[in-house]
């Protein structure tokens, strides 16, 4: 048997697992009262926000790669969806992305490799941005030192930005170093990455208005700034390639969050299941448009 099977066995079995321990200590009934309470309204609302969130996200790619279609953008965006939902943590979805790119484009494969890292970079500068935001909005649930945390860094994250950017390529990379540094000469400038920070920003707002109108419908009442917290540390801890399809972090981290700011475990775990269940939705999409269509 190959490694890479065993692993996704193995990391499937640890997300289980999690799950498993939480369900334990949430009451099975507070989960299915909250589930019940959602409205077809809502429902129809969150999957409309879910789809123009990643919509949104496909025009953020076309900012460092124009060549692209727009239809080509979309598709390589949810084809991310589906492989960052079938394998552990989203970044492998980019990083699926950033081959099939590769493969289907003329330009060199070093230059898909950055675009679609600095693309990812800002996007999650803009969620780190707004979670800050939240962080200073909420002091009294937080308190003054995580948000203080938070803001500190936010800054590092700029300096490093800002770093990779100006500071010159090690010549060690080899051809790497030319043809990366050609193209952050040529494509990086202020103006690009403003651009693309105000779509990122866009993206995460878009994001977060799915959190709440699925939170509102569970019966979770939260301001929204508090979403945005929530939905950067559900952002974060989803990086992590421990789990299938953030399955256990992403329950433990919002019963965690959300039991913090006095809502209901019933309620937290039930918001979980809907935003796992969205992503699976999303996931069969990307998996259909990759099927269906042409990279080229």
């Amino acid at each position: 048997m190959q490694r890479a099977p065993i692993l996704f066995v193995l990391k499937l079995i640890i997300g289980l697992a999690i799950l498993s321990v939480i369900l334990v200590r949430v009451d099975l009934r507070a989960i299915w009262s909250a589930a019940t309470e959602v409205s077809p309204s809502v429902i129809v609302g969150a999957v409309a926000l879910y789809f123009v969130a990643h919509f949104i996200n496909a025009v953020k790619l076309r900012i460092f790669l124009p060549h692209l279609s727009l239809r080509q953008s979309v598709r390589f965006t949810m084809i991310a969806v589906f492989y960052g939902t079938a394998l552990p943590g989203q970044l492998a979805g980019d990083a699926v992305k950033a081959l099939r790119l590769a493969r289907a484009s003329e330009l060199d494969a070093t230059t898909i490799v950055g675009a679609v890292a600095v693309d990812k970079v800002i996007g999650l500068f803009a969620l780190l941005l707004l979670t800050a935001l939240g962080l200073g909005f909420s002091r009294d649930q937080f308190g003054s030192d995580i948000t203080s945390v938070a803001l500190a860094v936010t800054a590092l994250a700029l300096i490093a930005i800002v770093g990779g950017l100006v500071v010159p390529l090690p010549a060690r990379l080899g051809r790497w170093t030319q043809t990366l540094g050609a193209w952050r000469s040529l494509t990086l400038t202020p103006a690009t990455l403003l651009k693309a920070l105000g779509v990122g920003l866009v993206f995460q707002v878009f994001c977060i208005a799915l959190f709440a109108v699925l939170g509102s419908g569970l019966g979770i009442d939260l301001p929204l700034t508090s979403w945005a917290v929530v939905v950067g540390l559900i952002g974060v801890v989803l990086l992590l390639p421990l789990t299938v399809a953030g399955i256990g972090l992403r329950d433990g981290t919002l019963l965690g969050v959300l039991g913090l700011l006095g809502q209901n475990a019933g309620a937290a775990i039930a918001l979980s299941f809907c935003l796992l269940a969205l992503n699976i939705v999303g996931a069969l999409v990307g998996f259909v448009v990759d099927v269906a269509g042409k990279d080229r």
